[in-house]
């Protein structure tokens, strides 16, 4: 990740002073995220989010990240040796990522995903988490997180999660 973010842009945290405005992912959802609640979210600290600009202020791509917790229902048994916990656990939710479309092709929605899961690593010391979680919105993002080792949570719908052992040694490795 040394050559990352490329030469000509600034990985940063959101702030009212981005202009959020002339993101267009393609994807409705996406775009509506960034430009009308990701800073809510942030002020309301349920999410962080981080926002890749290039040096004329456009902002090429970005990820939101959360701590949340996973339905006990919904926790598979896999996590835990077999056994379901009697909480619901803590996870890293991997809740937004986009990239204008203006700048695809160039690697930055890979790029952006692999910092999220570096930042993930960086904070798993302090605040631990048993699974970085991921609501997909497309059947072409499930596939991009299934070949990164992600796998279904049984029972939910385009939901799905890497256990953070498996993280581990990912960045470590």
């Amino acid at each position: 990740m040394a050559d990352f973010p490329p030469q000509g842009y600034t990985l940063e945290l959101l702030t009212s002073t981005h202009r959020r405005k002339g993101f267009a992912s393609g994807d409705g959802r996406v775009d509506q995220w960034l430009i009308h609640k990701a800073l809510g979210a942030m002020k309301k600290n349920t999410s962080t989010t981080r926002v890749l600009v290039r040096d004329d202020g456009a902002i090429a791509g970005y990820y939101t990240l959360a701590n949340t917790t996973l339905d006990l229902s919904l926790v598979p048994a896999a996590l835990f040796g077999g056994t379901s916990p009697n909480r619901a656990p803590p996870v890293l939710t991997l809740a937004w990522l986009g990239v204008d479309a203006r700048f695809t092709g160039l690697g930055f929605g890979t790029r952006l995903f692999a910092r999220a899961l570096a930042d993930g690593v960086q904070v798993y010391d302090l605040v631990r988490f048993v699974a970085v979680i991921v609501d997909a919105l497309t059947d072409d993002n499930i596939a991009f997180y299934q070949r990164h080792g992600f796998v279904a949570v049984p029972g939910a719908a385009n939901k799905l999660y890497l256990p953070a052992s498996t993280l581990l040694k990912i960045v470590a490795g």
